[in-house]
């Protein structure tokens, strides 16, 4: 499993920063998922290197629990569920304004594995930081979702 890369940007400049990296690896089985319709641009060549790079992140500008403990995760991973996350953040924010709602994006899918299971996986600490150890999570994934269950049901906030 350790040669298996998942990538799932979430918009077009994060395509081109994902397949950068693929195209240049070796020795890996990279997938890469991406729809092929005109979609919204989240963010600038700059920042969806550094997003990727990253391979997980906490969407600030699209949160709004400003780095305290928030009342919901959000997370999401892929071009359309991100479409789809973002609509429903605009929806409780407009409904419920005191809701704080932090926003997760996922590109690299095996971070949500243990570091002891995959080269790209998150230490519990690092998984703690983005999704909390207790908070609930709403993850949008337009794959199986067993495939997100395998992927995280030793962490802390898995039941």
């Amino acid at each position: 499993a350790g040669v298996v890369r998942v990538y799932l940007p979430p918009d077009a400049n994060c395509l081109l920063s994902v397949m950068d990296h693929c195209l240049r690896s070796r020795h890996y089985v990279n997938v890469v998922v991406a729809g092929k319709h005109p979609a919204p641009q989240w963010l600038t060549m700059a920042r969806a290197v550094e997003h990727c790079t990253a391979g997980i992140g906490i969407w600030d500008w699209a949160s709004n629990d400003a780095g305290e403990e928030p009342d919901l995760v959000m997370a999401c991973a892929g071009d359309v569920p991100t479409l789809e996350t973002l609509a429903a953040v605009s929806i409780l924010r407009a409904e419920l304004p005191e809701l704080k709602i932090r926003v997760v994006n996922v590109v690299d899918l095996m971070r949500l594995q243990p570091d002891s299971e995959h080269p790209h996986g998150l230490s519990d600490a690092d998984f703690d930081t983005l999704f909390t150890a207790d908070i609930p999570v709403i993850f949008a994934f337009h794959g199986y979702p067993w495939l997100i269950h395998r992927l995280t049901y030793r962490r802390h906030n898995s039941g």
